[in-house]
């Protein structure tokens, strides 16, 4: 595993079974690009999920219906919206595209996380993260591991996402949507602390 991938699976507290067995030559095929190495780590290893029930990890999947949380572009409506092109560098407006982004995490505060995948090498990938609390992207130059680290640590200048609980958070747990919904149906909590 790449060292930021191996820093969050020893970060990660996971609540019960996790991963995904994901077919990545299908993937590339219908996305029509490879996925980040750290990235099919993390779907190995956890899959879909969230950390805290404030951080959504999405998996690639072949689904037509806008219910289904996978990993996706924008959706066209946004790509129409001019504010939604905001940058809190406006350098990163004339180098970055939203037709470019790759989104595969939200949060609770309905922030955004996303690959720039403008590069044939999707391991150098820049990060974009819309902070809805700002109303603008910022980019990370940085894998989804190292950002998600990076963030459960504390380690940026000001968190950065609306989900100032994610920031520093101790002993964090991630647990996978099938496993959340089994437990939903048992009538369990699998979120309230003991």
């Amino acid at each position: 595993m790449t060292d930021h991938a191996t820093e969050l699976a020893e970060l990660l507290t996971r609540l019960g079974d996790g991963g995904d067995a994901v077919d990545w030559k299908a993937v590339e095929q219908e996305y029509g690009t490879p996925f980040p190495q750290d990235y099919m780590e993390f779907v190995a290893n956890f899959g879909d999920g969230s950390i805290e029930e404030m951080l959504w990890i999405a998996i690639p999947v072949s689904a037509t219906d806008p219910l289904v949380r996978r990993v996706d572009r924008l959706p066209q409506q946004i790509l129409e919206y001019p504010e939604a092109n905001e940058w809190d560098d406006p350098a990163a407006a004339d180098e970055y595209r939203l037709e470019d982004v790759l989104v595969w995490g939200e949060t609770s505060e309905a922030d955004v996380l996303g690959w720039i995948s403008n590069g044939p090498d999707p391991d150098e990938w820049p990060l974009a993260v819309f902070s809805r609390g700002d109303g603008s992207w910022s980019v990370y130059h940085c894998t989804m591991s190292e950002f998600i680290v990076r963030l459960l640590r504390s380690e940026f200048d000001r968190c950065p996402v609306g989900v100032s609980r994610l920031s520093g958070l101790a002993n964090p747990r991630f647990l996978h949507t099938s496993e959340e919904s089994r437990l939903r149906e048992l009538g369990i909590n699998p979120w309230s602390r003991q």
